[in-house]
């Protein structure tokens, strides 16, 4: 990409204000699937495909997907610095997506609450608390995707769904090599070791109860009957994020679209989870398709509400190692902690 004759090069602080707000994105298992690299005005977002998870996530779906998140943190960042933030998507290679930051409008109100939102989201893997979501919250979340070519659907038919997350559950907690897996990532959060955790799940924002709230399936993950998990997805909200297509972009995009809606719940009080390790079992997203009568393949599931309790932070890896070789300095101001307080 080539500099504008309108560019002004990305000063250290505002190279901090991009960093923090990509840091702060949700990924699967927590691996912080990205750098940034930085050129005058233009801020790449890179893929770091050797975060691999094998059993997990076999495609890189969910890491692309988690990037799309980022994505979707970095562009309002931007804005509040009073930058366009037009954004590009090469065709190949490690670079998702360029962002360049060429001087532009102030942002508007929507746009600095959603930002300032961006700190306060969680992953609520926990169960909800009992009073109802108001249609004008629920619509405004759905309609806070905002991306060309994914739809976010409120699903019917939640004894189908309910009957399938519980299968889902079954198998992930037999599969031992799923296990180990996620285990790698849970156990250099806990205790002592857990003080100085820079990705993975702590112990401690992870649920003991079933699907939809533990979220991730561990061995002692209770399996429920059919008819109780339809139960108790009756008290959140839920969004089935769809595409037409499965590819890299498409998984960008869904991923950036998921995130704008979970920013928005955020604005708005609310807490959430994302649900998608069950589609990466052979033939569940088509069979998910067909009896929730989905308007295209299903990327991601969104579980909203209001919390029945406080969730603890994630651990966040340093901007130095988000931008290394071209992070100015520390990176952080004297106010800042050294990593986000997601």
């Amino acid at each position: 990409m080539t500099t504008s004759p309108s560019a002004v090069a990305l000063a250290p602080s505002e190279i901090a204000v991009l960093a923090r707000a990509v840091s702060r994105a949700p990924s699967v298992h927590n691996t912080q699937p990205w750098r940034l690299r930085i050129h005058y005005s233009d801020a790449d977002l890179v893929e770091r495909t050797e975060i691999w998870l094998p059993r997990h996530d076999p495609d890189g779906r969910d890491r692309t997907m988690s990037c799309g998140a980022a994505l979707a943190h970095l562009q309002p960042a931007a804005r509040v610095l009073r930058r366009c933030g037009t954004t590009s998507f090469p065709r190949t290679g490690a670079v998702v997506a360029t962002v360049r930051a060429d001087p532009g409008a102030s942002p508007d109100s929507v746009e600095l609450v959603r930002y300032h939102a961006i700190s306060r989201r969680r992953s609520h893997r926990r169960w909800f608390a009992g009073n109802e979501v108001s249609e004008v919250d629920c619509s405004a979340v759905a309609a806070a995707a905002g991306e060309p070519g994914v739809r976010a659907v409120v699903p019917g038919h939640l004894d189908a769904l309910g009957e399938m997350l519980g299968f889902a559950t079954r198998v992930f907690r037999a599969d031992p090599a799923y296990q180990r897996e996620l285990w790698m990532w849970i156990a250099h959060t806990c205790g002592f070791h857990g003080l100085g955790a820079e990705d993975g799940v702590p112990e401690g924002s992870l649920s003991d109860e079933a699907l939809p709230a533990a979220g991730l399936v561990r061995p002692d993950t209770p399996v429920p009957d059919d008819a109780r998990v339809t139960k108790r997805l009756r008290p959140g909200r839920f969004l089935v994020f769809c595409t037409d297509r499965d590819t890299r972009p498409e998984h960008l995009a869904a991923g950036a679209a998921v995130e704008r809606t979970w920013v928005e719940a955020a604005a708005r009080g609310l807490v959430g989870s994302v649900l998608t390790q069950p589609l990466h079992l052979l033939g569940f997203r088509e069979l998910l398709a067909e009896r929730l009568e989905l308007p295209g393949r299903p990327q991601a599931i969104f579980r909203f509400s209001h919390p029945a309790d406080p969730v603890p932070p994630l651990p966040r890896r340093p901007l130095t190692d988000l931008l290394p070789g071209d992070f100015p300095g520390t990176g952080a101001e004297p106010d800042d902690p050294p990593r986000s307080t997601l």
